[in-house]
């Protein structure tokens, strides 16, 4: 009896063994044969501009210069513009051509950048003083889907070199740049469980990429 018994348990070894080779032969046939792949979200974009430089440049002239921004990634994102003039001088005598409402204006710097068009916002250095915000940067209140562009943020520039009263820059025409680049930023919390902003979401996106540990 007692060999009987030893012979049924090893059997039963074997039945075991056998049916546990078939499992995982299966299973790793399964698994040569199949390939699943994935592919990351990527947060990207380029300032899309129209430009035209004037044959020469007078005391007073107008020339184009609509800014834009693209998404150029495969992800919704949120976009912020850093723009400025290199001389502050010719900056604070110059006009912004923009359009909002469907009607095309100009006016100064320091109008301009608190009546912006449509989904467009200014934050200041003063503004950003609690560190919530980078200040200096035209911020896009929109999400930016894939392969979207942003309504303009200006169309061109006025420029005046006209001495004014008690000006000592007397009718002097400077060379001068404008300065444009963009950043973006995602549309999920980087710090939570990844929650999807909304469109209204822009200042807690932007906080939350300024809150990563450096």
């Amino acid at each position: 009896m007692k060999k009987r018994t030893l012979i049924i348990i090893v059997a039963a070894a074997l039945v075991f063994a056998a049916a546990t080779a078939v499992t995982v032969y299966a299973y790793l046939q399964n698994t040569v044969q199949k390939s699943n792949e994935f592919t990351i979200g990527e947060d990207k974009a380029e300032v899309t501009e129209a430009f035209t430089e004037p044959p020469e440049m007078h005391m007073t002239d107008t020339f184009e210069k609509v800014v834009s921004v693209q998404n150029t990634g495969t992800s919704e994102e949120f976009v912020r513009v850093y723009l400025d003039f290199s001389d502050s001088y010719v900056r604070d005598k110059a006009k912004i051509v923009y359009t909002k409402n469907g009607t095309q204006t100009s006016k100064s710097w320091s109008e301009f950048i608190n009546d912006l068009p449509i989904d467009w916002a200014y934050v200041s250095e003063s503004d950003a003083t609690d560190g919530a915000l980078l200040g200096g940067y035209f911020y896009y209140t929109k999400k930016l889907a894939a392969g979207q562009t942003t309504p303009p943020l200006m169309d061109g520039v006025q420029t005046n070199f006209a001495a004014s009263e008690g000006d000592s820059n007397v009718d002097n025409i400077d060379d001068f740049d404008i300065v444009v680049y963009t950043e973006t930023v995602q549309t999920t919390e980087i710090n939570a469980d990844g929650t999807e902003y909304t469109d209204s979401d822009w200042k807690p996106a932007w906080r939350s990429f300024l809150d990563l540990p450096q």
